[in-house]
């Protein structure tokens, strides 16, 4: 399918594609510049192909023009004028466009994030919890922490003990989370989404 959705929150802009497209019919309606194209060449799976096409799509969507996406060397995205963080996950790419730093990320949810949880967090489910409630929490969990990972910007945060989410409610829509680190801790609000068996935060400072 085409342009499946647009989320305006606060002043970000948050724009979702699901894939459902071959790369030829991705191509449709996009003029690529000669370094995009290249670029293009240079992915060789056809899943990269189709999320580097969607992304472009929903630039189109944002009104920005496509060449106007470049990345940093460490394969951070970059715009002129304003932030921007781009996730990925099966079937569905987003991008998140903001005039303050923001981070986005989307998970689908599956049993095995109950292995991985003891590795990224100390937050334990309850006892009497579901283990469908407890896939999302956990899930929602990583969203947020990968979320806060791009909104700081810093290699040097600790995954585990420097992205906190001090008192987690598992499912809430609207979270206070907070990055620990020597240059001075900083509290950002997110904000969680679950729907088509996906989970996806957004996060921004205070």
């Amino acid at each position: 399918m085409p342009f499946f959705q647009q989320i305006d929150i606060q002043d970000a802009h948050i724009y979702i594609w699901q894939l459902t497209e071959t790369v030829a019919q991705l191509k449709v309606g996009l003029t690529l510049s000669q370094g995009e194209e290249e670029r293009l060449c240079t992915l060789h799976s056809e899943k990269k192909q189709r999320e580097f096409l969607a992304i472009r799509h929903l630039l189109q969507e944002a009104q920005l023009p496509t060449k106007a996406l470049y990345y940093t060397s460490e394969g951070k995205p970059l715009l002129d004028g304003q932030y921007i963080s781009i996730s990925h996950s099966h079937d569905f790419v987003m991008i998140a466009l903001s005039l303050r730093p923001i981070g986005i990320d989307i998970e689908r949810c599956t049993p095995r994030i109950l292995r991985l949880a003891p590795r990224f967090t100390p937050w334990q489910a309850p006892h009497d919890m579901d283990e469908l409630t407890q896939i999302q929490a956990y899930t929602q969990l990583w969203t947020i922490k990968e979320a806060l990972y791009k909104v700081t910007d810093l290699s040097s945060v600790r995954f585990y003990e420097d992205l906190q989410v001090p008192h987690f409610e598992p499912l809430a829509p609207h979270q206070q989370a907070l990055v620990t680190h020597p240059e001075g801790d900083k509290v950002y609000q997110v904000q969680s989404f679950f729907g088509e068996g996906y989970v996806w935060t957004v996060a921004s400072q205070e």
